[in-house]
């Protein structure tokens, strides 16, 4: 699991870049599962879904591996607000 100094540290890399347009903000960590809160205008010429994937992103450049998480769950929470639960990926199957 990513540790949290990690994704503090990707998620200060996101809001330095994105921000005003979007911000986040770690909820909890467990698991191999996060929950942030992405709050911002946002530009509507992205879907919103790019501002949640663009956080795996700033993750791969703290070290992760993008393909080791998704997004597992979007939650409203306001007109300019969403939770977002980000989750580890299952290992696809070798195909032998």
């Amino acid at each position: 699991m990513i540790s949290s100094a990690t994704l503090e540290d990707a998620l200060a890399t996101y809001n330095e870049y994105r921000s005003p347009m979007a911000t986040a903000e770690l909820l909890e960590t467990g698991g191999d599962a996060f929950v942030v809160r992405f709050e911002g205008p946002f530009c509507r010429m992205c879907c919103d879904y790019d501002y949640f994937e663009d956080l795996i992103y700033e993750l791969e450049e703290h070290g992760e591996d993008p393909d080791a998480l998704e997004v597992a769950e979007i939650e409203c929470a306001g007109e300019e607000a969403f939770v977002v639960t980000f989750a580890g990926r299952e290992p696809a199957e070798n195909a032998t």
